[in-house]
This record gives structure tokens, sequence and C-alpha cells, in this order.
């Protein structure tokens, strides 16, 4: 055995801290050698948060790993990070509470991730005081009240207090070893049941209550699971373009203002507005951002699959069926002798803004589009693109036997406008006489006269002839341009028509590299850095002066071009080191801001802890500037 000799009796959803504070009442000894006690080390300052060596404790009393996991399960926040985090790191999470040999990292950053989900100070509900002082003879710390999204208890809907209500003390110290064992606070005022407010327990509560309770039990959910399951879903629903490149996001954050309703969610600390803003949007739904705001997620799991139970126990299938079927597709040429029947058995899909279909049909030629997703399909919304060459034969025949374009127009049961569109290469000759050229007739009726005379042998081989020419004048140095400016017209022409011969004759597009003047270029470079190094001087940011503040008010290709020469680039490089901000001096400059976000905050006191809270630079800072803060601190108090 060792220096463990009991271990508290624990509650219904008692936080950690609160157990080891009641350890620490059975204890003769201070609290920071309790805690190495109990846990085996000393740990950092906010240890009490998660629990450490729990092996070591089942070997002290003999009892199984299920004491472990009980604690784990129904004492610690790590339940409410599981799905939200890799199967790995679920494992390093473990290992730190259970084993004594762990990564120090892994602890760091689950103690973080706690702190990033709960209340910077710990909060209790005066009904729920009463009620377990009166049912259990103690005042504990729960759980549920510990959330940072939470301002009241869902059981009772009492404001959840962390100060006396009369004297204004705060009912907990920082390290969590002062905390209340009956409803008095340290003054010795007694903290009465808010008979106000405790009322009957709202629907939307007890909704939550169960949707916290639900999504702590998932022991198998991880990160991949619960982003797999959040995509699938969000398509299910409608969410996600068919592409699956972009999801509405402003669309579903919309709908899920109307589900729940703006009152409803600013209570949990959600402001919409601040959520449909660009920045927040770009993270939303993000699979390595789920873990940065565990309420919004979990509504937009009720809010997709009706309860979280549901969301975690069934499986949504997102799939997009496929644009416009498998076929057979309609033929819709009125003169066709398959008309309006299925005889198209292949079309071409084309996605952009929406799938469009090219369905050609393999008896009359016609060519047609018919536009589908996202838009619902319909077969009677079609764009012809060409009537074929069965509609051009039969216009051709008729006109050739003297018929009248309205004529024609009726026997196609098409129009006036058509029929002449068609006939135009065609009108004042037959087809039994050569067109100029010796263009083929045939081609006429494929192509159109005017892209059939394009393609005159002629004056393709008279065109290449002047661009040879052109060639051999100026010679092999000479750039695109200069060879266009020989003869533009027949440039043109052959850029126009016989663009694959011009791509083998012409020179190369890549231009010759240049060679870089590297002083011209720490010259300019130095003259753009300074005005920015003076913008930042002027409005610096709440962040540390470094280089990257510097290159965030210039041209993006500026830092890449630095950053490649930067050995080449001595006057710039001395200029933008020598402007980096140390250390003391961001500590110097960032001390009215500290102090600024001290007299919003609720402490009297700037203490040096408090320091260190708002900015970690107190904590890196040299002694005789953190020695110049605390002075400087003294001043204020509220």
């Amino acid at each position: 055995m060792g220096n463990l000799v009991s271990f508290p009796l624990t509650y219904p959803d008692e936080d950690f801290r609160s157990i080891v504070f009641r350890y620490y009442l059975r204890s003769p000894i201070t609290f920071t050698k309790t805690k190495y006690e109990l846990f085996g080390e000393y740990g950092p300052a906010k240890a009490a948060l998660i629990p450490l060596n729990l092996s070591r404790i089942e070997n002290q009393f003999g009892l199984t790993g299920t004491f472990a996991q009980m604690i784990v399960e129904n004492h610690t926040f790590y339940p409410f990070l599981r799905p939200f985090i890799q199967n790995e790191t679920q494992l390093r999470f473990w290992e730190v509470m259970y084993l004594s040999n762990y990564e120090k990292k892994s602890r760091s950053l689950l103690i973080r991730r706690i702190q990033s989900l709960i209340h910077s100070t710990p909060r209790y509900c005066s009904d729920c005081m009463n009620e377990d002082f009166y049912k259990y003879r103690i005042v504990y710390l729960h759980r549920i009240h510990q959330f940072s999204f939470l301002h009241k208890c869902l059981k009772h809907n009492s404001k959840l207090i962390d100060v006396c209500p009369i004297c204004d003390i705060s009912l907990t110290n920082e390290n969590c070893s002062q905390m209340l064992i009956e409803p008095i606070c340290p003054n010795g005022h007694e903290i009465f049941a808010n008979d106000k407010y405790s009322g009957k327990t709202l629907d939307d509560d007890q909704r939550l209550i169960d949707d916290i309770a639900v999504l702590m039990k998932q022991k198998n959910s991880n990160l991949d699971t619960s982003f797999i399951k959040f995509i699938s879903y969000a398509g299910a629903k409608g969410y996600i373009h068919f592409r699956g490149d972009f999801i509405y996001k402003k669309r579903l954050l919309s709908d899920l203002r109307d589900f729940y309703g703006s009152e409803y969610l600013t209570s949990l600390g959600l402001n919409l507005d601040y959520l449909m803003s660009e920045k927040v949007l770009v993270r939303f739904l993000q699979k390595n951002s789920l873990k940065d705001n565990f309420i919004l997620y979990l509504l937009v799991m009720r809010f997709f699959a009706g309860k979280v139970e549901n969301w975690f126990v069934k499986d949504e299938n997102y799939s997009i069926p496929i644009p416009f079927g498998n076929g057979p597709w309609l033929c819709i040429n009125t003169i066709c002798p398959q008309y309006n029947k299925r005889v198209i058995s292949k079309l071409v899909r084309k996605a952009h803004e929406w799938v469009t279909a090219r369905l050609t049909c393999p008896y009359c030629g016609m060519i047609y589009t018919r536009r589908g997703m996202p838009k619902a399909e319909d077969e009677t919304q079609y764009s012809i693109e060409t009537m074929g060459s069965l509609f051009i034969e039969q216009a051709v025949h008729h006109y050739e036997k003297g018929l009248t374009l309205d004529e024609i127009a009726t026997k196609l049961l098409s129009n006036r406008t058509t029929i002449r569109k068609y006939l135009m290469p065609h009108r004042g000759l037959t087809r039994s006489k050569a067109y100029p050229g010796d263009i083929d007739p045939a081609a006429v009726l494929e192509l159109g006269y005017r892209q059939a005379a394009a393609t005159e042998l002629p004056k393709i081989e008279e065109c290449r002839n002047t661009l040879k020419e052109a060639l051999a004048t100026l010679g092999s140095s000479a750039s695109r341009q200069n060879i266009r400016k020989y003869n533009i017209h027949r440039y043109d022409w052959l850029m126009k028509n016989d663009r694959v011969w011009m791509e083998e004759s012409l020179p190369s597009r890549k231009p010759l590299p240049k060679k870089i003047k590297i002083n011209k270029v720490d010259e300019e470079m130095f003259v753009i850095m300074k005005k920015a190094v003076e913008t930042v001087k002027n409005d610096p940011p709440t962040r540390p002066i470094c280089m990257s503040s510097f290159f965030k008010v210039v041209p993006k290709f500026l830092k890449a071009r630095y950053y490649n020469f930067q050995n080449h680039l001595p006057r710039t490089t001395e200029l933008l080191k020598s402007n980096i901000e140390s250390i003391d001096d961001y500590a110097i400059r960032i001390f009215p801001y500290v102090v600024e976000q001290f007299l919003k905050s609720r402490y009297r006191k700037l203490t040096i802890k408090r320091l260190q809270t708002f900015t970690g630079v107190y904590k890196k800072c040299s002694p005789e500037v953190l020695d110049w803060a605390v002075q400087e601190a003294y001043k204020y108090y509220k």
C-alpha cells in the first residue's frame, strides 16, 4: 500500500475538481502536496481539471479497470471532446489520465481543449446547492454547469453563479483549493434557492440535457466518423452542391436560426451575425474546426436528425442520382421517323453552374441540349443546337422544287426564320451547280457556306506561304507579335482556321528568362518595405510585430520574392530585422491593452497571475520588465 488511505465517494455528475477538493478536506497536508499524494506528481496548476495516474489509484486500492473508466466517463469533460478528436489523440489523452508515463505535450493539449470548453471560473446553481446539501449533506461542483455556453441551470432555470449574490466574493479560488461544502459563501452569507427562476424545466433545456448526455456516451465516436456524418447529413438534406465542392453554409445557418429561434441561440452564446461572417463561415463544417464550437455542432446534429441519439445511431446515405438517367432518350424532331421514341442511346454530360446533356439522334441528326441539376429535370424543356442532316436535306429538296419559305416551313413543321437560316448557303443556287472555289456541296450542307469556304485549299496554301516568308525574313528569334505584324490579316486567318499548323510553325510562347538585377531588386524592396514598416508602426497590431506583420500590408508576391532572394537583399533584410519587436518591447507596448481588458473583467486587482492570463508575454519577458508591469498593475483597482 502507498500513501493513499481512501478515495472520496463520488456524486452524480460531479466535476473532478470537486473530487480532488474533497480528498484535500480529508488530508492534513497542503493542497499542492495533496494533489501529489493523489496523482503521484505535482502536475501543472490546472492539473485538477483532469485525473492523472488513475492506474496508480487502482493499484493502491486493488480496484479493477472499470474504476478509471467510471471516473473519466462520469466526472471529466473528456467524453464531450471524444467525438471531435482523432483515435490516436483519444489514445494519447487516455494515457495522460491513466498511465504514469505519458507525453507532456498531450497533457497540455488535453487541458487546453478542456479550458476552451468550460467557463473560466467554477460555477454553481443555488437550487442545486440546496438540493445537494439536503440530500447528501454536502455541496459539490456539477460538471454540466461548467460549460461556457451555459448561463443558467438547465434543470431549474436558475442563473449560474461564481460569486456570492450578497457580498460578491468569489465562491472558489483560482487553483480550486477552496470550494463550497455547504450553501454558505466564504464570508458566511447563506445562499438561498432562487425561487424566482426555479420553475418547470423548459422542453428545449431538457432536450439539451439529453443531447449532452448522449454525446458523452459515444465511446466509439471520433473526428473521422463525426465529420463523415456531418457531410452525409448535409448532402442528404440538400446543403451540398451537386458537384460536391460547395456547401450552402449560409442557408444551413439561416435554417438553423429559423428552427431554434434567435433568442434560444443567443442564450447559448451563438450570435448568428458573427457565425455568418466570412471569417467564421470559412471554418464552419471543416474537419479540423469541429472542436472549436461544440454547442453549435451539437445543435446541428439535432437539426439534421431530430435527436442527437438518432444522429449517432442512424447512418444517412448521401448520393446524387445520375443526371438525366441511364437512357435511352427521346428524339424530339417531328419529321424524324423515330419521333417521340427513345432511340438516343448516348449523350454527353457537362457540369458547370448546372449539368447539361447534349443528345444526338442517330436517325435524323438533330442535336439538342437539356439542363438538369441543380434545377429539376424536365424532358419538355430543351434547346435545339442543330436541326440535323434530315431537316436540311428536305428543306433543300423542297426549295429546289420551287416552294416558298412559308410552304417549306409548313411541310417541315417549323417556321420561316428557321428555314431561312438553314437555306442561307443554298439560296440562289441549286444542288447540281458547283459552288465557287470547288467547295463540296455536302460540306455546305454540313457546315454552312462560310465555314466550308474557310477550308478552301488554295487560300490555306497562300496564307501558309506568306507566314513562311515572314519567318524567313524576320529570322528564328522573331516574336509572334512581330510575325503577326508582317501580315496581320493572313496571320489571324490562319490562327482561326489552321491553328494546329500555326502552333507547329510559330516560335514557342514561353518567354525567354530575363536576368534579374539583384541590386535593383534590393533597392525597390527596401523602399516598399520601409513604407510597410511605417504603416505597421503607426497602427500596431495586438500581436507582437514580426516579419509577417510587414508583409501583410504589401502585395503577396513581395513576400515570395523576399524569401526566394533573401540572401541577396541585405538592405531589406537589415531593415526588417531591425524593426522586429522584442518580447520586452511588446510587453511594454501591450500593457495599456491588458489594462483595458482588466477593467472590463470582474476582477478587482490586477495581479501578476492575471497579467500572465491576459497575455502570455509576461511569462516570457525579462525580470526587469515584469517588475515594471507588476508595479504599474498595482495602480489599478476596481
